[in-house]
This record gives structure tokens, C-alpha cells and sequence, in this order.
């Protein structure tokens, strides 16, 4: 089977929180980002609607250490529904800037090893 990914993802284990456009702002959920690339995360979290979050916009906020979040924007590509309302989403990036790219090239040096990252 031919990988069709446009760059090669990096494995990762970071827990944060994630918010969906449109729903209220102080509703943060607990996610789990499992890998990531130059253009995106895959991640894990509870939703009761999943159906609806295909295309939708979505923040995910990665605490660096107790003083430093770091939080990536993007849009919900793929999903898969899982048990107990867990859901595994492709969030794809975009329009990211050059400094937004360096952080990225960071991450994939493993340059930023906080306590939860």
C-alpha cells in the first residue's frame, strides 16, 4: 500500500486539551496527541457528536512546563469513532508562518522535552 502522506510523521505521546469551533469557549477536553508532522496531529479525545467535526476548526494546547502552553490550530480532516466516545482525528494545519515552521522543526529535533511534552 503507497503512504500518500506529504511528510513523514513523528511519534509522540503529549496530553493537553483541544477546544472545537463553535462550542462555548470554556469548553476545553482532555486530548491525547499521538504523532505529528510539518502539517498537522493525530489525536485522541471524547466527543459525543463526532460526526459533525470533519472540517471544523480546532485548537489543541500542549502545556511545555508550568509556565509555557504552546497551541496549534488547524482543521479536523479525518476521524474514526472508537469505544466510549472516544475519537482518533487527523487535525491538518495551515497557513503556518516561519516561525510557526521553526517550532514545528523543533519539535521534531525533540528540542522541546518538557514534563508533558
Amino acid at each position: 500500500m503507497e503512504d500518500r502522506r506529504r511528510a513523514q510523521r513523528q511519534p509522540a505521546v503529549w496530553m493537553g486539551s483541544c477546544h472545537v469551533e463553535g462550542e462555548p469557549s470554556d469548553r476545553w477536553r482532555d486530548c491525547g496527541v499521538f504523532d505529528f508532522s510539518t502539517y498537522g496531529v493525530g489525536m485522541d479525545f471524547r466527543h459525543p457528536e463526532a460526526d459533525d467535526l470533519v472540517g471544523r476548526r480546532m485548537s489543541v494546547r500542549l502545556p511545555v512546563g508550568t509556565s509555557v502552553d504552546l497551541t496549534f490550530t488547524g482543521e479536523v480532516r479525518n476521524l474514526k469513532s472508537g469505544p466510549d466516545g472516544i475519537v482518533r482525528a487527523g487535525i491538518e494545519f495551515f497557513g503556518l508562518s516561519e516561525d510557526e515552521l521553526y517550532v514545528i522543526d523543533l519539535l521534531q529535533l525533540g528540542s522541546l522535552n518538557g514534563s508533558r511534552i
